[in-house]
């Protein structure tokens, strides 16, 4: 007796969006917003508007779009070319090797990273939860 045994799958980019795990997918988009969730406590703060102002441009990206939001993220003076903080509109700065000084406990530069440190386990924890109840 002979058996022909054909399997058809499909394209791991399908099964991947499919599953909502594509980068434009559902999971992507939870995942990016839970990390964002997550991460608002260590983002530098002073007035907040560094953590209010802030687009989502596609499901697996957060752009922080205050003027000093660049210089703040990387921890580094900027200077003006008269030496100044404060630069005139369209001015560009330059980065300097001094470190910037956060004065709200637990914040800093590369905020995202901060945040892996101390949640990378509650932000899979949720997302694994997100897929296992259908998300």
């Amino acid at each position: 007796m002979k058996l022909d045994v054909k399997v058809k799958m499909n394209s791991v980019n399908k099964i991947l969006k499919d599953h909502g795990l594509n980068k434009d997918g559902r999971v992507t988009r939870y995942l990016r917003d839970d990390a964002d969730r997550l991460m608002n406590s260590f983002v530098p703060m002073d007035n907040g508007m560094l953590r209010r102002n802030k687009t989502y441009p596609k499901n697996n990206e957060i752009k922080y779009t205050s003027p000093y939001a660049k210089y703040q993220y990387y921890g580094k003076l900027m200077l003006a070319k008269n030496g100044s903080a404060w630069a005139k509109l369209g001015e560009k700065k330059v980065k300097t090797s001094k470190n910037l000084k956060y004065h709200t406990s637990g914040t800093g530069a590369k905020w995202d990273k901060l945040m892996l440190q101390r949640r990378k386990n509650d932000l899979i924890k949720d997302v694994e939860n997100y897929i296992k109840n259908g998300g």
